[in-house]
């Protein structure tokens, strides 16, 4: 699990870097823009040569998932896959899930994304661990068709998100209603990685 939100921010930070094929990117070139990024939305200075390469480390295991293609040629890291992208991966485990909306709430007043609390409610669903009031979206649990003069605001991450979270269930457990197939979640595909990347 990663330990704070820098970390995953570092992830999505050396994905973007890696899938660019008009970047260079050397150790040096990664410190550099993982810096310049945290600096810019998380006030962090600078980060060491040491966290990066721990990073890669990471990126390359299945501790998250990841398994990613990195090579490394003449010091220069790139996916051996250029079509690869960590935003496209899947979290297996259900107690993943769990650290990283449990992450995520601790961490909710510092992440401005609007897509957040939208991301909260779908991992809320499937961990069935509650989030605080503060983290639910804007009238949650309100139909909004119903209040005089509502209205209507389709958000594309939001149903993009849950269009693949039931596919996921429709696939797996093909009967009964909506409702019933959260009941006894399998061990299988929960989420995507890019659900949550979107939502930082």
């Amino acid at each position: 699990m990663p330990t704070n939100l820098n970390a995953l921010l570092r992830y999505k930070i050396i994905d973007e870097c890696l899938s660019n094929p008009q970047l260079s990117c050397t150790i040096e070139v990664l410190i550099e823009k993982c810096s310049e990024k945290l600096s810019e939305f998380q006030g962090v200075n600078s980060v060491s040569e040491r966290t990066i390469r721990n990073d890669i480390r990471i990126l390359r295991s299945d501790a998250l998932g990841f398994n990613s293609p990195i090579v490394i040629n003449q010091g220069v890291y790139s996916y051996s896959d250029p079509s690869y992208s960590i935003f496209g991966r899947p979290i297996h485990e259900l107690d993943l899930l769990k650290d990283i909306q449990s992450l995520l709430v601790s961490e909710f007043e510092t992440i401005s994304n609007k897509n957040l609390p939208f991301l909260l409610v779908q991992l809320a669903e499937i961990t069935k661990q509650k989030i605080p009031k503060k983290c639910a979206p804007e009238g949650y649990g309100i139909l909004e068709s119903k209040k005089e003069g509502a209205k209507v605001v389709i958000n594309h991450y939001k149903n993009k998100m849950e269009s693949f979270v039931w596919s996921l269930w429709k696939v797996n457990k093909p009967y009964g209603w909506f409702k019933k197939l959260y009941k006894k979640p399998k061990e299988n595909i929960y989420f995507k990685w890019e659900y949550i990347f979107e939502a930082l």
